[in-house]
C-alpha cells in the first residue's frame, strides 16, 4: 500500500465476503457458447518461481511483452521481470529500493510505433514513523525488445519520494507519452499528469488535473484521440463521501482540462477506498469506452458505458457482472477490430474470485455470455488483457484459495490507526496467462 491507502479498505473487502454468498450472480461457464475458444492456461512466472502484479503489451508487429514483479524468498524486495515473445525474462532492479508488487498499482508497459517498449513502476520504502510506505514513480525504456533498459528516472517533479502511486501509462498515436497518478503533495489525494514528447528522455512539469479530492488508492486511466484529445479517469470523492468514477477531457494535449464528468451517478457512499479504479479506451470513430466497479448496495459490480460526445455525457451503463453485494472487482477493457470490445475482471460476487471475460461484437451495445478463464479452487485477481487480431491474451495473479484465506486472516488490523503497514509481499502468488480466440 502507498501512503495514500485507506485503513478501511481490506476490512471492507472481508466484510462483504460473507454477504456475497447469498447474492451471487450465476457463475460463468468454463467456455461460453459464444464463439470463444480457450487455450490451456500457462504459468508465465515459472522462471522466477512466484510472481504478482502482471501487465501485458503488444506492438504493431505482434510482439508480446509480459511483465511481473517477483522477489527473493517470495518477500517484499520486488524486482521487475520482462519477457518478450516468450524469451527468458530480463530482471530489472532499481537502486532506490523495492519495486512494489501491488495488484491495483502494477508496473505498466506500452509500445511506441517505433517498437520502443516503455515501463512505469513504483518503488516503495518503509520510513520509520510513517504508517504507510513512501513511493517513487519511475520510468524506463528499451529499444532492443526488452533485452536492455535505460537507467530508471522519476517522472515526478516534486521530491523523488512522496505519495505517488496508482499510475497509468499511455502513448498517443502521435507518439506522446502520458503518465497519470494519484499524488499527495497537496495534502489530500489528487490526480496528476505529465507527458514526454521525446520518448521518455524528459518529462514536463506535473499538472494537477482537477481541484477536487481523488479516492486515494484507486488506479487512474488514460486514453487519447486525434487532435490532441486526452482523457483521464479516476474515482473521485464527492460531498457526502460519494465515490464515483469521473472523466476529465483535455483538448490541448493535456495542458488544461475541462471539469470532470461522472460516468454514471452510482451515488455510492463509502468512507474508505476500495482499491478499484476504472479502465478506458477510445476507438477510431472517437467513441470513449469506460468500465468500472461500484460497491453500491443492491447494485454492486462491474459496469460498462460509452460516450459519443467527448465525455460530455455518457450512455446508460451496461451491467456486466452485478449482484446485491460485491467485493471490489478490478476490471480491464480492451478494444479489438470490427467493433469487438473485451472486458475482464475478478468476480467479487463470488466467495473466491475468478477471472471472467465478456465480449461485445457491436461496439458495446450488447455483450455475450460470461466465460470463466481461471480454474476453480484458485483465488484469481487483477487481470490484464490485450488484443491481437481476433485473439486475446489475458494475464492475472493467482494463488490457492487456502493461501488467500490464510493471508486475509493474518493481515494487520486496519481499524487500528497506529498499525504500521509494510511493503506488500509477493508470497505464493503466480502469474497466469491464457490465450482466447474470439469468432
Amino acid at each position: 500500500m502507498s501512503a495514500l491507502s485507506s485503513p478501511m479498505t481490506l476490512m471492507y473487502a472481508l466484510a462483504l465476503a460473507g454477504a456475497a454468498l447469498s447474492a451471487c450472480t450465476a457463475p460463468a461457464a468454463d467456455a461460453a457458447d459464444d464463439g470463444i475458444t480457450l487455450a490451456p492456461i500457462e504459468t508465465a512466472s515459472v522462471p522466477t518461481g512466484v510472481g504478482a502484479a502482471p501487465v501485458v503489451a503488444l506492438d504493431s508487429a505482434g510482439r508480446r511483452a509480459i511483465a511481473w514483479v517477483s522477489a527473493p524468498d517470495s518477500g517484499s524486495d520486488g524486482h521487475l521481470h520482462v519477457s518478450v515473445d516468450g524469451r527468458p525474462p530480463t530482471e530489472i532492479r532499481d537502486a532506490l529500493g523495492a519495486i512494489e508488487a501491488h495488484g491495483e498499482a502494477p508496473p505498466k508497459l506500452v509500445y511506441e510505433r517505433s517498437g520502443t517498449l516503455h515501463a512505469l513502476y513504483v518503488v516503495a520504502k518503509v520510513v520509520p514513523g510513517r504508517r504507510f510506505p513512501t513511493s517513487a514513480l519511475r520510468h524506463i525504456s528499451s529499444r532492443d525488445g526488452g533485452r536492455t533498459w535505460t537507467p530508471p528516472a522519476s517522472v515526478t517533479d516534486a521530491a523523488v519520494f512522496g505519495s505517488y502511486n496508482f499510475h497509468a501509462l499511455h502513448v498517443s498515436a502521435e507518439g506522446v507519452l502520458y503518465a497519470s497518478w494519484l499524488d499527495g503533495r497537496d495534502g489530500k489525494s489528487a490526480t496528476y499528469l505529465t507527458r514526454s514528447t521525446d520518448g521518455g528522455a524528459t518529462w514536463e512539469a506535473n499538472r494537477r488535473v482537477a481541484p477536487g479530492e481523488a479516492c486515494p488508492c484507486c488506479r487512474t486511466a488514460i486514453a487519447t484521440a486525434t487532435g490532441g484529445i486526452v482523457y483521464i479517469a479516476w474515482r473521485t470523492v464527492m460531498p457526502g463521501n460519494i465515490r464515483d468514477i469521473v472523466v476529465a477531457r483535455s483538448s490541448d494535449g493535456g495542458v488544461t482540462f475541462a471539469p470532470p464528468v461522472r460516468v454514471h451517478a452510482d451515488d455510492w457512499v463509502f468512507e474508505a477506498c476500495p482499491h478499484a479504479g476504472p479502465s478506458m479506451a477510445t476507438d477510431p470513430d472517437g467513441r470513449l469506452h469506460v468500465t468500472w466497479w461500484t460497491g453500491k448496495d443492491g447494485n454492486a459490480g462491474v459496469f460498462y458505458a460509452q460516450s459519443t460526445d467527448g465525455a460530455t455525457t455518457f450512455a446508460r451503463p451496461v451491467a456486466l457482472g452485478v449482484a446485491a453485494f460485491s467485493r471490489a472487482s478490478h476490471v480491464q477493457l480492451a478494444l479489438g477490430d470490427s467493433g469487438r470490445i473485451a472486458a475482464v475482471w475478478d468476480d467479487g460476487t463470488l466467495t473466491s474470485p475468478e477471472i471472467v471475460l465478456r465480449v461485445s461484437r457491436d461496439n458495446g451495445t450488447s455483450f455475450g455470455a460470461p466465460a470463466r478463464l481461471s480454474d476453480e479452487g484458485r483465488a484469481a485477481t487483477y487481470p490484464m488483457l490485450v488484443w491481437s487480431g481476433s485473439a486475446l491474451t489475458v494475464a492475472w495473479s493467482e494463488k490457492s484459495t487456502e493461501v488467500a484465506e490464510h493471508a486475509a486472516h493474518n493481515m494487520p488490523d486496519h481499524r487500528d490507526k497506529n498499525a504500521v503497514m509494510g511493503l506488500p509481499r509477493v508470497g505464493a502468488s503466480q502469474v497466469m496467462l491464457r490465450s482466447v480466440s474470439v469468432r
